[in-house]
């Protein structure tokens, strides 16, 4: 049990060093994938259609908190913004 506990958290860290590491790049908006196919920046409230944006995996894991896959990827949008998206799809 020690063993598991062990390999979950340094999975779960791997995704998070990434976003850290992201942000510190510039990525700091959060995105969110809505059911209408488009993209939601949390911190500017604006909403941008897939095909209007660039998206890049940066990094794949198994997050034992949710017990599924994670991807980590980057976004920059036509304006400027930068940010992430943690996703069980991959683009």
């Amino acid at each position: 049990m020690k063993n598991r506990i062990r390999t979950a958290n340094r999975l779960n860290v791997s995704i998070t060093k990434k976003v850290i590491e992201l942000q510190e790049q510039g990525y700091d908006c959060d995105f969110l994938l809505l059911a209408n196919g488009s993209l939601h920046c949390m911190q500017t409230n604006l909403s941008y259609p897939l095909s209007t944006v660039a998206i890049k995996q940066r990094e794949h894991g198994y997050d034992f908190f949710s017990h599924s896959y994670k991807n980590v990827h980057t976004i920059e949008t036509g304006n400027g913004e930068r940010g992430v998206l943690l996703t069980e799809k991959v683009f």
